[in-house]
């Protein structure tokens, strides 16, 4: 039995008065942050939200993403992230589509988030920093979460379409601690001094489950730019001593650009990881010769929980390559007929392990298509070499 909301209990009593969260110039302790979520958790609750209840929570990287995510977990509730940029109509499906019960959404999509979740029949609770405390003030959370079952639904993160309807993805308690203490363990290397940077949206399953999720349960501090700027985002790093940073490719290639980063000192970045694309050489390159710090290449997907593949520090890492598989998890190329190649052909790649998800909500035909003996089907197109390092050649149409 388990539930992600215990890591960041555990984290609370060992690191008390240590800094969980940053942002715009508010620091949140690892104490504040677990008595606001239990408190939200409370109030939860007293809104007839039961465990295993879904509940819309359309919010940007702020501090209260974090109390609502822990909050609802902490209720034994199920999260249902939705980008706060999404339109009414996306709203209303996600909440329709999940059965969700309420909706917490940031006061900047306030018209989308409200209209779409009129739509659904579904009640709107607006949440920022102020209405957090308004609304959990008249409740005391309990000492602990409600328990859940490794193989219960924590979140459910739907796919962005591209040919298809949007499909919600279920991520297990058990996907989610897994993923993330791996991620934490053998890329990242997390402890209570780092201070890890969340500039990818908390929304994904990339900054939940690489930011989020791993800095709470290893006692680090996560500091948080609602959107991302490359001159901001140097600052920030200068600033706050951030050692760990996460982000895509572009993010990457947008901060070299920066002009005068001579200016700054960054000298206390460690480690970088990149999922999404494949990062140019020369931006990889170029990054760490600037920085004086090391960038590692990854390869996940919603469906896995994000981590299914990273190069690592301390070994053999190969530029352009999405690396070797985590720790308990296989992966694979296989052809049309889902035999696998020879190395180095290409073919759409299949995952296997503790990170992959336990089916699209409501949508058994959809999982069947997608899985087979425990293997996903990812629809995206690789090849594999000699060492066993992956590639991301294309992206298979859905």
């Amino acid at each position: 039995m388990t539930n992600v909301c215990l890591f960041l209990i555990e984290a609370a009593d060992m690191y008390p008065d240590a800094a969980a969260l940053r942002c715009d110039g508010a620091t949140t302790s690892y104490s504040e942050l677990a008595d606001q979520a239990a408190r939200f958790a409370a109030y939860l609750d007293d809104q007839g939200v039961r465990p295993g209840d879904r509940v819309g929570v359309m919010l940007g990287n702020r501090s209260e993403f974090a109390v609502v995510f822990y909050g609802v977990l902490y209720a034994g509730a199920v999260v249902v992230p939705i980008n706060p940029v999404q339109s009414s109509r996306d709203v209303e499906f996600f909440l329709t589509n999940t059965g969700a019960c309420l909706l917490c959404f940031a006061p900047p999509c306030a018209a989308a988030a409200t209209s779409g979740a009129l739509a659904a029949g579904v009640p709107p609770v607006v949440v920022d920093r102020q209405t957090v405390a308004q609304l959990t003030a008249g409740f005391l959370g309990q000492s602990y979460s409600v328990t859940r079952a490794i193989d219960d639904t924590a979140v459910i993160m739907h796919t962005s379409a591209v040919t298809a309807v949007s499909r919600g993805v279920q991520l297990t308690h058990g996907n989610l601690v897994s993923n993330q203490a791996v991620t934490a363990r053998t890329v990242l290397s997390l402890g209570p001094g780092d201070i890890v940077m969340g500039c990818l949206p908390l929304f994904c399953a990339f900054g939940m489950t690489c930011a989020l999720v791993a800095a709470i349960s290893t006692g680090a501090t996560l500091t948080l730019l609602p959107r991302f700027d490359p001159n901001e985002a140097l600052e920030m790093i200068a600033a706050e001593r951030v050692t760990v940073f996460e982000g895509v490719p572009a993010m990457y290639a947008e901060m070299l650009g920066v002009t005068a980063p001579h200016e700054l000192n960054c000298g206390s970045l460690r480690v970088c990881i990149s999922v999404g694309a494949a990062m140019p050489a020369e931006v990889l390159h170029g990054f760490e010769d600037r920085f004086g710090c090391t960038v590692l290449e990854g390869y996940g997907l919603s469906e896995t929980s994000l981590a299914a593949c990273f190069n690592r520090p301390g070994a053999g890492r190969k530029a352009g390559s999405i690396g070797t598989p985590i720790d308990g998890v296989q992966m694979r190329v296989v052809d049309e007929r889902g035999d696998e190649v020879p190395t180095g052909t290409a073919g759409q790649i299949q995952v296997r392990g503790h990170n992959v998800m336990k089916g699209y909500w409501n949508a058994p035909e959809d999982t069947q298509a997608s899985m087979l003996d425990g293997w996903f089907s990812t629809g995206d197109i690789g090849r594999v070499d000699d060492d066993g390092y992956f590639y991301l050649v294309d992206r298979k149409e859905i």
